[in-house]
């Protein structure tokens, strides 16, 4: 039970930073309007992943898929970055 929790709120934090990136890379003009709401959805987001990770089997079933998430969304934002000048 306690992988779980550890999981969730170690690797969760993580998880919610990049996908609100990734979802304000898309926007038009990098989402820069949406700034502030996309930081108020982070906590909740956070926290939907927090419990979500009692979903899962086990712990170390919930570190891996969870660890998973994090290096696939920080390898798409890596993947989209804007050659330098």
């Amino acid at each position: 039970m306690i992988a779980r929790c550890l999981a969730g709120a170690l690797l969760g934090f993580p998880l919610a930073a990049a996908l609100l990136a990734l979802a304000l890379y898309w926007l038009p003009n990098h989402g820069q309007a949406l700034l502030v709401p996309a930081l108020i959805l982070f906590f909740p987001l956070w926290t939907a992943l927090m419990a979500g990770a009692y979903q899962f089997r086990s712990g170390r079933r919930a570190w891996l898929l969870l660890g998973l998430a994090n290096a696939v969304a920080f390898l798409a934002l890596w993947a989209g970055r804007q050659p330098g000048p």
